[in-house]
């Protein structure tokens, strides 16, 4: 005859079901766990968010005046076609300086570009514009209260952009130039229709 197996009074298992418990919460037990996706990455931080309308040289968004030391993160959406081709951002100097600058997209690879507009000249005086999806460079504005705008357009493809200013002691390397030309062949959207209404060429 097989021995029997002893038997517990009831109170024994609610003392040990009660002890499991209090170990789980104690250890942080989590049943489901596992099945938990991963929280997302938040997105790239910035400082301030482009405001529309902002694709045209009347009317940028108006950063105010900076200062050597003064540095700023702008987000934004730009798109390869009419429906917006441009974000502009208007700086005062506050003194002579350098701005140096680095343009991405976010989770794209989107063909970026960034031009610098002279309102005083009606024109692009500086453009970076390679093949690439980032863009970065330095220029000096040398004197005190020049107004500048730094125009983020696309040559290829719908993204949201973090545009990274810098604003460093003048080295009066890579002066504003009079004019830009681009490098890349026929734009999308025209260069021109950043101008002024009365600048821009007709419409076919």
């Amino acid at each position: 005859m097989a021995p029997r197996r002893p038997r517990f009074p009831v109170e024994f298992w609610i003392s040990a079901l009660s002890l499991v418990a209090l170990a789980c919460g104690l250890a942080g037990c989590d049943n489901d766990h596992h099945h938990r996706p991963p929280e997302p990455d938040p997105p790239p931080y910035f400082d301030l968010w482009e405001r529309e309308p902002n694709d045209a040289a009347c009317c940028p968004d108006d950063l105010g005046v900076m200062f050597v030391g003064d540095e700023l993160v702008i987000g934004g959406d730009i798109r390869d076609d009419g429906f917006d081709p441009y974000d502009g951002f208007g700086i005062e100097s506050g003194e002579p300086f350098d701005v140096e600058f680095y343009l991405e997209p976010v989770d794209s690879y989107a063909d970026l570009d960034l031009g610098v507009w002279d309102p005083v000249r009606g024109e692009f005086v500086l453009l970076w514009d390679s093949p690439d999806a980032v863009e970065s460079g330095r220029f000096t504005v040398p004197g005190t209260f020049d107004q500048f705008q730094l125009v983020v357009m696309s040559f290829d493809g719908d993204a949201e952009y973090r545009l990274y200013v810098w604003i460093e002691p003048a080295t009066f390397f890579t002066p504003l130039a009079a004019a830009a030309a681009p490098s890349k062949a026929a734009r999308p959207v025209p260069l021109e229709l950043y101008h002024p209404e009365d600048m821009r060429p007709p419409v076919d």
